[in-house]
């Protein structure tokens, strides 16, 4: 059996769902804030591939870049903030495990 290979440049979407793990490739638009929320039985990890955006993980805010990496644990309220005003930011993200509802 074969395995697909995804690449980050073009894939916008989950990559795999299982109980275990939510894995996404995930482009946020030029300004795009997302909604704050927190996860009741996951970690939620995010990985910047390309961009910058700021982390707002429990009210502490950091900047976040290329080849840098947050998370935010359990029940910790978390948003965060596309900071390039006219390019996408491209990170990797998953959350584990990933239980319904995952909000």
């Amino acid at each position: 059996m074969s395995f697909e290979v995804y690449d980050y440049r073009t894939v916008n979407r989950n990559v795999l769902i299982t109980p275990e793990i939510r894995a996404r490739l995930y482009h946020m638009k030029p300004g795009q804030v997302d909604g704050r929320h927190s996860h009741d039985l996951g970690h939620e990890i995010f990985l910047i591939l390309e961009g910058l955006a700021e982390f707002e993980i429990n009210g502490d805010k950091k900047v976040v870049g290329p080849g840098q990496m947050c998370i935010a644990r359990v029940d910790e309220i978390h948003q965060v903030r596309n900071l390039l005003p006219d390019k996408p930011t491209i990170m990797y993200l998953s959350v584990t495990p990933h239980v319904q509802p995952t909000h």
